[in-house]
Parts: C-alpha cells; structure tokens; sequence
C-alpha cells in the first residue's frame, strides 16, 4: 500500500511537471503557427498541422490536470490518455514532414520572399532554422511518451488504492456481522 502512495505521489508530481511544459509548448505552437499563416510565411499544409497539434496539447494538459488533481474525475486521465496517443503521432509525422521538406521550405520561402516582405539575411536565418521545429516536435513526442507513462501509471494506483479500500470496506462489514453473529449466540 505505501509503494501505491509513493507511485501515486511521484506519477501525480512528474504529470504535473509535464502538463505545465505541455501547455506552454501548446500555446507557443498555437501562437507560433497563427503567426505563419497570418503573416503567409507557411504554406497551409504546414501551419495547420502546427495549429492542431498546438491546440490538442493545451486540450490535453488541461484534461490531465483535472484528473489529477481530483479524483473524482480520474476518468480524464484516461480520456487524456487516449488522447496522447494520437497527439505523439502527430508530433512525430509532423517533425518528419518537415524533416523531409526542407528543400520544399526553401523554394516555398525564396519564390515568396518579396510577397512575405522579408530580406536576404531573414531568408537565410528562416533557412537555417527551419529545422527547429522539428526538433522541438521530436522532443515533445519523447515527453509526451513519458507523460502517457505517468497518467497511465497514476490512473492505475488510484483504481489499486481504490479497490484496496472497497475491500477494506467488506472486511469491516464481515468483522461487523461476526460480532452480530457472536452476541446473538451468547444472549441465547
């Protein structure tokens, strides 16, 4: 039972860590991605993606959150979850995508430089650093495994923790209709 509330405790302590980074790196890929599209620096095909992946990551460390700090509403975890699956595939195919399109970057970046309003040195430091993207979605698909790690394993030790009490529960209720039992014999 105390290995349950120290995996309880440090599973809940990592999520929560996790979720902040989650949501800050989901508001930075939504504002990151509104900025490109807005501004025309990325084709749609590009910025999209960014903008879903952005938004399910906040959707995701708030669903989490809230299963974590309630109990109550533990079935959040698992919904959040689920829903980290999915969002550590799209970091990955997307983090490809853009791995792989470098070169469809660099022409779609110089055949528009005059519309985008953008100079010789900006052209080369957006080529330079198109790639760093990429790396962050890497980073936050590695992160997003772990953090998939730590709800699964905090939803588990709540349900542990849970049965561990209902059957606490039915063994009072046996000690107590024992008792009942054994007075009933001595008063007869």
């Amino acid at each position: 039972m105390c290995g349950d509330s120290c995996s309880e405790c440090c599973s809940g302590s990592a999520l929560f860590v996790f979720n902040g980074v989650d949501l800050l790196c989901g508001v930075a890929l939504t504002v990151y991605s509104l900025y490109l599209g807005l501004n025309h620096y990325a084709p749609e095909w590009l910025y999209a993606p960014i903008l879903t992946v952005g938004g399910l990551l906040i959707l995701s460390a708030l669903m989490s959150w809230c299963g974590a700090s309630n109990r109550s509403c533990s079935v959040c975890l698992s919904c959040s979850s689920y829903l980290l699956i999915l969002l550590a595939l799209a970091e990955l195919v997307l983090a490809v995508v853009i791995l792989t399109q470098g070169a469809t970057i660099d022409r779609f970046l110089r055949q528009h430089q005059q519309e985008l309003k953008i100079t010789d040195e900006q052209l080369r430091r957006l080529e330079e650093d198109k790639f760093i993207p990429a790396y962050g979605l890497l980073t936050l698909f590695v992160m997003e495994v772990l953090r998939f790690c730590c709800s699964s394993e905090l939803h588990r030790a709540r349900r542990h923790r849970k049965y561990h009490y209902q059957q606490l529960s039915t063994l009072r209720d046996l000690d107590d209709e024992l008792l009942t039992v054994k007075k009933e014999k001595v008063e007869c």
